[in-house]
């Protein structure tokens, strides 16, 4: 009975943390995704030749 309960418990935290770790690459691809479209918009201004913000 206590193995069942343990390797429920185990179960249970493993997806809880495959969860935990999914958000936090979902957060951080947003970030990356933000610092790309920024630098893009610097290198077209720059090709331009309008100033840097």
């Amino acid at each position: 009975m206590d193995s069942e309960i343990f390797t429920m418990v185990a179960l249970a935290l493993l997806v809880a943390g495959g969860w935990v770790i999914d958000v936090l690459h979902q957060r951080g691809t947003s970030r990356i995704h933000r610092d790309m479209a920024d630098q893009l918009k610097k290198s077209a201004d720059t090709i331009r030749g309008a100033p840097l913000r």
